[in-house]
């Protein structure tokens, strides 16, 4: 007697339409601009942030800084989150820190 076993295999890649995106322009220079942190809430990306804060005012003349920090690694950053911060901010940094 033979036994015929069935096997499925699933691919569990998500399908879907690929929308086509450009990268935003890029900006003359930082002098005076206000530029948005974004802390992805890992160990020592607030410590990176910082420095790179100090660095962004000193060397290239950024005015003003805005944090944010994630409340979970694991999740993405609020919509309402980044609608602000892109309404008040030049250029937006996001870090990934460890």
């Amino acid at each position: 007697m033979t036994t015929t076993i069935t096997t499925t295999v699933l691919n569990p890649a998500a399908e879907g339409e690929i929308a086509s995106q450009t990268l935003a322009p890029r900006l003359p220079d930082l002098k005076g601009a206000t530029v948005g942190l974004i802390d992805n809430h890992k160990r020592n990306a607030d410590v990176y942030l910082e420095e790179l804060a100090g660095l962004l005012k000193e060397k290239f003349g950024v005015a003003k800084v805005i944090n944010y920090k994630k409340d979970s690694q694991s999740i993405p950053s609020p919509s309402e989150v980044l609608d602000d911060l892109a309404s008040q901010c030049q250029a937006i940094i996001h870090a990934v820190a460890d």
